[in-house]
Parts: C-alpha cells; sequence; structure tokens
C-alpha cells in the first residue's frame, strides 16, 4: 500500500496546484521531480528523462502540431469564416433542432480556445426564436461541441492520448468512432427531443445558392485537414503536419494573408501555455515509466484484487473529473494503467483503447473544473442540475457503447 499512498501524494499534490490555477505543463513538471524523490530515481536519470523527451521526434511533432492548428484556428476566426459557417447553415436547414446542434458541433471540428463561447450566442438566438430553456441551451452548447473530441485527428488532446497510448490517431480513431456516433445519439435522445420543432416568430431558412456558397467557402480548410490527414500518401506521423502546412498555405492564398499575420498571431495570440502541456505530459510519462513507479502502482493495484476493467476506467476517469482537462485525463492516468492492460512489449488493444478513452474524456465531461461547461453554463444563467440530468444520460449511451466494444472483444 505504501506504492500506492506515494502515488495518491503526486496526484493528491497535481489536483491542489490545479485548483490554485497553476498551469498544467508546471503542475506535471513539479510532479516529474516529485516522482523521482518518492521513488528513489536519481535526479541525474530525471534530467536525462527531460532532455531526451524533449528533442524526440514525437515531442516535436506534436509541438509543431497544436502549434499549426492553433494559427489556423485564429486564422479562421479573425477572418470571419466560422461567423460566415453559421450564418449560411442557418439560411440552409429548415429544422431548427438540427441547426441548434450543428453551430456548436460545426464550431467543434476546430479545436479553439474559448469556442464554446464563440457559439454560445448563436446557440442563444435560436434557442430564443424556439423557446428553449437555458439549461437546454447549456447542454446543447456544451453538448454538441465535444462530440468530435474522441476521434478528431487535429485536436490537440487526441493527439496527447494517442500518443501515451502509443498510437498513431488515425489508428486510435478506427477504434473509437462508435464513441462519436453514441455521443451525437445521446445528444439528439435527451437534449433536442424535449424541445420544439419550429421557430417563434416568421423567421425561416433562405436556402439558396449564395449560402451554398458561402458554407462551401468558409468551411473548406476544416474538411480539407481532416481529409489530408487521412488520406495524404505519406508517412503517417507526418501526415497531420504536411496537412495542416498545405491548408494553412492555400488559406493565406487564398484570404491573401500576409506572414505578417501570422508573425502577429503566432507572437501575440497563440496560447503558449499548451505547449508546455504537451511537454509535461511526455516527461511525466516517461519519468513515471523509467522510475518504475508505473509498473510498482499497477502490481500493488492488481494485488487489491479489483477488477482490472473498472481501474482502467476509473483512474483516467478521475483525473478528468478532478481536473476538467483532457490533457490531464490522459497524461495523467493512462500511464498508470497500461501496464496492467498491455502485455509487456505488446500494443494496446482496440477495446482497452476505447475503454480509457471514454473513462477520461467522460470524467472531463462531468466536471464542474472544465471551462467550457462552467463558462457556458455562466453565459446562460443556467442551474447545475437540470445540466447534469441531461449530461449524466446521455454520457451512459456513450459509456454503454464502450462496455459493449470491451465485452464483445
Amino acid at each position: 500500500m505504501l506504492i500506492l499512498f506515494k502515488i495518491l501524494i503526486i496526484f493528491g499534490g497535481i489536483i491542489i496546484l490545479l485548483s490554485l490555477k497553476w498551469d498544467l505543463g508546471i503542475v506535471l513538471l513539479i510532479a516529474t521531480f516529485s516522482v523521482g524523490l518518492l521513488f528513489g530515481y536519481p535526479m541525474p536519470e530525471v534530467g536525462r528523462d527531460i532532455l531526451l523527451t524533449t528533442i524526440e521526434p514525437l515531442t516535436l511533432r506534436l509541438t509543431l502540431a497544436v502549434v499549426l492548428i492553433m494559427t489556423l484556428s485564429e486564422l479562421l476566426r479573425s477572418s470571419g469564416s466560422l461567423k460566415t459557417l453559421i450564418e449560411s447553415l442557418q439560411n440552409l436547414i429548415p429544422s431548427r433542432r438540427i441547426v441548434i446542434a450543428s453551430l456548436p458541433a460545426l464550431v467543434g471540428l476546430l479545436p479553439m480556445v474559448g469556442g464554446a463561447m464563440f457559439s454560445a450566442p448563436m446557440v442563444d438566438e435560436v434557442g430564443d426564436q424556439m423557446g428553449v430553456d437555458q439549461e437546454s441551451k447549456t447542454f446543447i452548447n456544451y453538448w454538441f461541441r465535444h462530440i468530435w473530441e474522441y476521434i478528431s485527428p487535429i485536436y490537440p488532446s487526441v493527439m496527447v492520448g494517442a500518443a501515451m497510448l502509443g498510437l498513431t490517431v488515425p489508428k486510435l480513431a478506427r477504434s473509437t468512432w462508435p464513441l462519436t456516433v453514441m455521443a451525437i445519439v445521446g445528444g439528439v435522445i435527451f437534449g433536442l427531443l424535449g424541445i420544439p420543432r419550429r421557430s417563434r416568430g416568421d423567421y425561416s431558412p433562405k436556402p439558396n445558392n449564395h449560402s451554398l456558397k458561402s458554407l462551401a467557402n468558409s468551411i473548406w480548410p476544416i474538411l480539407l485537414v481532416i481529409i489530408l490527414s487521412l488520406i495524404l500518401p505519406v508517412n503517417e506521423d507526418l501526415r497531420l503536419l504536411v496537412s495542416l502546412l498545405i491548408t494553412l498555405s492555400l488559406v493565406m492564398i487564398v484570404k491573401h494573408i500576409s506572414p505578417v499575420t501570422i508573425w502577429t498571431i503566432l507572437r501575440h495570440r497563440i496560447p503558449w501555455k499548451t505547449v508546455v502541456v504537451i511537454f509535461g505530459a511526455l516527461i511525466f510519462r516517461k519519468v513515471l515509466d523509467n522510475s518504475g513507479a508505473v509498473a510498482a502502482v499497477s502490481t500493488e493495484l492488481t494485488n487489491l484484487h479489483l477488477p482490472v476493467a473498472a481501474v482502467a476506467f476509473m483512474v483516467p476517469f478521475i483525473a478528468g473529473l478532478l481536473t476538467g482537462l483532457s490533457f490531464a485525463a490522459f497524461s495523467i492516468g493512462f500511464p498508470v494503467i497500461l501496464p496492467l492492460v498491455v502485455p509487456e512489449g505488446g500494443v494496446i488493444a482496440p477495446h482497452w483503447a476505447v475503454w480509457l478513452i471514454a473513462g477520461g474524456f467522460l470524467g472531463v465531461l462531468f466536471s464542474p473544473l472544465h471551462l467550457c461547461l462552467s463558462l457556458t453554463r455562466v453565459y446562460f444563467h443556467a442551474e447545475w442540475g437540470p445540466i447534469y440530468r441531461r449530461i449524466a444520460p446521455s454520457a451512459l449511451v456513450v459509456g454503454m457503447m464502450a462496455v459493449i466494444i470491451l465485452l464483445l472483444a
């Protein structure tokens, strides 16, 4: 039990520091040194692991991909493409139910800091036209924004989760896509079916060729990145980077964006703290593994004779619940669990990958510390209870799919 007590001290320290608003990347680096101290791993070895992880190709690829994604997100936001996308969508779709869910879902195709707040005013406007209550608007804006985060090749958290599991994002997505399908199903059943079909007043969509053209002109960069990252005939490890570079170059040409604008975005609008999180997560995993802490914790968990499936789900779930961050759920939870579910020297099985991703991300979705949830709730002046009464059954739908995949393996 001493080993578990040590790891609980480290995890408890992580939660305390995060609750004090410390950056996750810095917290993970502190946790890294704590692992060395508590598990007798020499500091020179910790330093070596930090250096080697910092210059590893995987770390550099992830960092560059995240920076390119955030740059593209900012370009589309500042150029008005996302606003045009939403306006054209409202003109093209006759069903207000589909429109109100599509607004956060389309914004959620591209990871963007504050994305939930970007779609919230549009959801509010459409929801008022339909007579939707504040809690339903909060749930719809929150839930449908995150339906892609189980599979999207351009979500930093998905890239980190895949790296932690030793998989490429496309390989992970080929296993986890049923979770996105069931997230849509759960959102429809518990978020859309109870709201009116029609809008109040005289507003009606005005589908025309101009709206269709506007939609195509605004959404093509997002779709191009996703499609190229799946089909480009290059090394799978480099496919996303090449896709982002091609798309960014085309956006700059089509929208007449100068390199000076890109430099301004890189200097002033990129949240560089996210990059520190990537380094912190991968370094924490490396030191946990090399110090023997992961193997020791896994052995003690096994000796407790708890069902492996329960432990494998609950550890990332609790990490996600207590931090509200997918990065944290995956980077803290996965290294501890992997030795329990992966044979030594082997590759994680698809059903275990689904199970761990579901545990971590559902914990994040329930977390009141998740900024998308807390900010959306404040924006709509909604009550916690009714929101969770919609999140809980929707999450159960996703969780049941993960259970089925696990049992059928």
